[in-house]
């Protein structure tokens, strides 16, 4: 079996990969091989499920190598999956939702990937999540490489995207009149809905888990399908919180993940970014011209999970064997000489492109893009730092263009276009009618930065500012259903960028750390060679890799930054903003800096080093906003 060799102690993860073995690979992660490797794991460890653990194991710590992970191919953008038949497939992307419903995957004890009705399989517990190309981010996807035009042509994806993200009606009538969407299977009994490769599938042609079928064009034309709008731009058709930064990224994808451990089902979170490895179900990319059309029934679609009528590859389907977070952290520590060597130069780049010479400002954005979210006590998140820049003249989209190009997840900037938009909707709810969690603006991935133009939210309504709030200072997501309102933990960095001085802010942007910025540069300065955009992100997304414990600290550090902090609150009188409100208190975010210093280091807990460092840098900015008061 070609496998026999592969798991030979991973070999090709300590040498280079000739062309020879790289071939070797791809044959082995073909659906055949993969098939044959759960059906010997199974024998020898006792069923499926075992088999399953075992796989999800392996080609965990196979794809954590580069190397390998340009063998597969991606869902993500369109255009590589095309020709994906039967190749393991690479689907990096946000959860933007769960399917409510249980679902339940038919494995054979033969063939895993064929799912016949026979005494020997057995029904496995899954779930179906609905996964978007991460919004604000373009650095995880290949969108340069012209031979996605070609694919996307071949998946029937191409006009909707050229037409500026919309459906045109006359491509889909030129098209023989049809769109392509899936069928709903007949009704199953409860706990077993009916979508999706693998699932149960009673009253279907043997051999065969999905079947498609075709509506009639004239119905776009002439009326609204299944509760969409024939102008609707396709991103919000998509269900994509915001317009992709590329075209070819109009586009998501249905993943069906097995369960082989109860572990497993605590690693699935929403909003989290996670690279999915699998097969992706052919029947799903296949263009309309090559189906038959059948009569729409409309009873079948009531209540399906995502059966909105899409042109053909727009919304594939995987069946995932393996998954893994992306920047998860590291199972022994990184190496602290890469921080001490990089961070210099990252501050420098900093200052020059970004700050426009400003070093302190150029600090606190460095410590403001190390911190994140750790956890939650009480209602109060732990270890984000929102930070409020204050200027005489900010150029918004320049300040978001900057951080994008440095930002390890996403960069997203809401302004007036975005919170005031009376059409859009800023927190996520649920549509009856099309049994969905629509997106709202405010649901973006786990570690995104949000740019925030403090004027717009000032002027925005109610119901904006009471999410911003929850999402500034809570770090929780407001999901809306009938009759109730559910708040979701998330990990959101948020930049407010403002004209107004801070006693002029509305409350809830009266940041504690707010630095004033001093350009001291006309234009940007020339980059020294050493580092560059790509450097500076590859620098966060390790930082973000860094754990900060709680636990390891020396129990006498807490008594001792407890003194130092009140200490320094008598010697500087204007530090200290006396907030009821623990999180954006003046003494819980100089915490959350010497955190976010210590971890700009590679250091997992903090030192006395770091509390030095932090409380300079806070005399300099308390003794630079006095001097504009």
């Amino acid at each position: 079996m070609m496998f026999n060799f592969l798991q030979n102690d991973y070999w090709f993860m300590r040498i280079p990969l000739s062309p020879y073995k790289q071939r070797a690979m791809q044959a082995a992660y073909d659906r055949e091989e993969v098939g044959a490797l759960i059906r010997q794991k199974g024998a020898e460890l006792g069923g499926t499920l075992a088999a399953l653990s075992y796989v999800h194991n392996y080609f965990r710590s196979v794809f954590s190598k580069e190397e390998v992970l340009g063998l597969l191919y991606n869902v993500f953008p369109m255009g590589d999956v095309q020709n994906s038949a039967g190749r393991m497939c690479r689907c990096r992307g946000m959860i933007q939702e769960m399917d409510p419903n249980i679902t339940l995957y038919r494995a054979s004890s033969v063939n895993f990937f064929i799912h016949e009705a026979t005494d020997e399989c057995e029904m496995l517990e899954a779930v179906q999540l609905y996964v978007i190309p991460v919004p604000g981010n373009v650095h995880f996807y290949d969108t340069d490489n012209p031979s996605y035009e070609e694919g996307m042509r071949g998946q029937g994806a191409a006009a909707c995207v050229s037409c500026e993200g919309q459906i045109p009606t006359c491509s889909v009538a030129s098209n023989q009149n049809r769109i392509v969407s899936r069928k709903r299977r007949e009704r199953t009994p409860p706990g077993v809905p009916g979508q999706g490769e693998g699932r149960d599938n009673e009253g279907m042609s043997e051999g065969r888990c999905v079947r498609l079928r075709c509506q009639e064009g004239d119905k776009l034309c002439d009326g609204t399908p299944s509760g969409t709008t024939a102008s609707m731009p396709l991103y919000q058709q998509l269900n994509l919180p915001h317009p992709p930064l590329r075209g070819t990224l109009h586009t998501a994808c249905i993943v069906t993940v097995i369960f082989s451990s109860n572990d497993q089902k605590e690693q699935i979170r929403l909003n989290d970014v996670v690279d999915f490895y699998g097969f992706i179900d052919e029947s799903s990319l296949v263009s309309s011209s090559a189906m038959e059309c059948t009569e729409v029934d409309e009873f079948e679609c009531f209540g399906a999970w995502h059966s909105e009528q899409l042109p053909p590859g727009v919304l594939p389907r995987m069946t995932c064997l393996s998954w893994q977070n992306v920047y998860a952290e590291p199972v022994h520590p990184l190496n602290c000489s890469y921080f001490e060597t990089r961070r210099p130069l990252v501050l420098q780049y900093l200052k020059e492109v970004v700050c426009a010479g400003d070093c302190l400002l150029a600090e606190y954005l460095l410590l403001h893009l190390c911190a994140r979210v750790t956890t939650h006590e009480g209602g109060v998140p732990i270890g984000d730092l929102p930070l409020r820049v204050e200027g005489d003249i900010i150029d918004l989209a320049a300040w978001s263009s900057h951080i994008r190009n440095v930002s390890p997840v996403a960069e997203v900037l809401l302004d007036s276009s975005k919170l005031l938009d009376s059409s859009l909707s800023i927190t996520s709810r649920q549509d009856g009618s099309t049994n969905i969690l629509k997106a709202g603006i405010l649901q973006l991935a786990n570690g995104s930065h949000v740019t925030l133009d403090s004027r717009a939210v000032d002027s925005a309504g109610d119901a904006v500012q009471d999410a911003l709030f929850a999402a500034i200072h809570k770090q929780v997501l407001l999901l809306e259903y009938p009759y109730q309102t559910h708040e979701i933990p998330v990990d959101l960095n948020f930049l407010v960028l403002s004209t107004s001085r801070v006693a002029d802010e509305i409350s809830f942007l009266r940041l504690a750390v707010s630095v004033p910025w001093i350009p001291e540069l006309a234009t940007e300065a020339a980059i020294l060679n050493r580092i560059n955009a790509d450097d500076v992100r590859d620098y966060f997304a390790q930082v973000r890799r860094v754990h900060r414990r709680f636990e390891q600290e020396e129990h006498g550090m807490a008594s001792r930054l407890s003194d130092r902090l009140l200490a320094f609150s008598h010697s500087e009188p204007h530090w200290n903003n006396r907030d009821p409100f623990i999180h954006n208190n003046s003494f819980a975010m100089a915490a959350t800096m010497m955190r976010a210093h210590a971890a700009s280091l590679g250091r997992e807990i903090i030192s006395d080093a770091n509390v030095d460092f932090v409380l300079n840098l806070e005399h300099q900015r308390v003794r630079r906003c006095h001097g504009r008061m």
